[in-house]
């Protein structure tokens, strides 16, 4: 183990250890923000203007592996941790709602990327105008809608990592639009969101190895949606348990090959005793249970490296259950499959992982997680990892934020 990542998981230990009798403090002398209160440490109550609300998120992590194991073995996303420790993120935000008729997101993120080098862009910046109780319209640049994870910014994860679904068949879980939205309320708690546009792609600079030199291979991370695009996704409440929502989702659009690429996905959550948000998401308290699922399958129009057109297909789950313990600490459970595709670079990859977040501080603005993953791959095989991440937000509202979006 790396010897400088044990301090901080035997002080998550200790918290832990202590959580119980630091529940019942917290129950006897809670924190209470006064409306109209402002703290510029902490940011709580910090605004412009009556209607732009800035927040900051930094996420640090670090993770022990078995011998000869990297974090690169492990991350799916541009946005997992890339370094045994370091920055995983840091997430300048700036909200606007005016009147609850014009609303709007600013989304900045940095990270060290691989080897410690740092990369910085902007992920959102979108205008939405609200014309009536039923239709809204905006644009801008924007994460495209598709299920329950594809819009959460990494300080709304439940995990320290992405989804294998997403990572895989979504642009890294991050499939950002430049263009149009047309949001559409429905009865029974329902929203029907449109997008079209252009796509913002992150860069990356592809790592020296063997190129492949067998005529019928495909390059199948070409299948990535890469120019234009149009989403669709419906989220929804059923009428006779409005604690159980769902979302149907689909995307198409142009991929690296110049063909078309077009993902399909379904999923459902069920909450018991939590303040579910439909849209948001559930905020925990003590005794709150949540089980969500994701289901995703891809058709992918392809070339093989002779140049004769092929189609591919893939398909990915996710499903996870939280509980809360108490009204600041959490435990997630997560199972996650992502399918092979033969003659490409994509393995068949099964992945659990349990975790445990707890706000450590009254106005829960610092909350740690300890993360387990168990990974099998058919190409690396079985591989055992694990995370202490901790953040810290500055302004806006603190709490449980997991699963909100935005």
């Amino acid at each position: 183990m790396n010897s400088r990542i044990l301090p901080p998981f035997a002080l998550f230990a200790a918290l832990l250890t202590v959580s119980p009798l630091r529940g019942q403090e917290i129950d006897d002398e809670a924190f209470v923000y006064e409306v109209g209160e402002v703290n510029y440490l902490t940011g709580e109550g910090v605004e412009f203007g009556g209607f732009i609300i800035p927040s900051l998120f930094v996420q640090g992590t670090g993770g022990v592996f078995e011998p000869g194991a990297t974090p690169g073995d492990f991350a799916t996303s541009e946005h997992d941790p890339a370094n045994e420790a370091g920055i995983q993120g840091i997430e300048p935000h700036l909200a606007l709602n005016y009147k609850d008729v014009v609303t709007g997101m600013v989304a900045g993120f940095a990270h060290e990327g691989e080897d410690e080098v740092w990369e910085a862009g902007l992920e959102e910046a979108y205008l939405h105008w609200r014309l009536n109780d039923v239709l809204s319209i905006g644009g801008g640049q924007f994460f495209a809608q598709a299920g329950f994870q594809q819009n959460l910014h990494l300080h709304d994860w439940f995990f320290v990592n992405q989804n294998l679904t997403n990572s895989r068949m979504i642009n890294e879980g991050e499939l950002i639009t430049q263009g149009g939205e047309i949001l559409v309320r429905v009865p029974e708690s329902g929203l029907f969101t449109f997008g079209f546009g252009g796509v913002s792609s992150h860069t990356h600079e592809e790592e020296e190895e063997d190129e492949p030199t067998d005529p019928n291979f495909i390059e199948a991370h070409d299948g990535d949606i890469q120019n234009s695009t149009v989403s669709a996704d419906y989220r929804f409440r059923l009428p006779f348990d409005e604690s159980i929502s769902g979302s149907l989702s689909a995307i198409g659009g142009d991929n690296g090959f110049g063909l078309e690429t077009q993902v399909y996905g379904g999923g459902f959550r069920k909450v018991w005793n939590g303040h579910d948000h439909g849209q948001g998401g559930p905020d925990f308290c003590a005794g709150a249970l949540m089980l969500q699922g994701e289901f995703f399958t891809r058709e992918v129009e392809a070339l093989t490296l002779g140049g004769a057109p092929v189609n591919f297909n893939d398909q990915g789950l996710a499903t996870s259950v939280h509980y809360g313990i108490s009204d600041r600490t959490t435990a997630s459970l997560r199972y996650d499959w992502i399918s092979d595709v033969p003659l490409t670079e994509f393995t068949e990859r099964n992945r659990l992982s349990a975790a445990l977040s707890a706000f450590v501080d009254p106005a829960q603005r610092v909350r740690m997680r300890l993360q387990y993953d168990y990974t099998d791959d058919d190409a690396v095989g079985s591989e055992h990892a694990a995370w202490l991440q901790v953040q810290l937000q500055w302004g806006g509202s603190g709490g449980s934020h997991a699963g909100h979006g935005h």
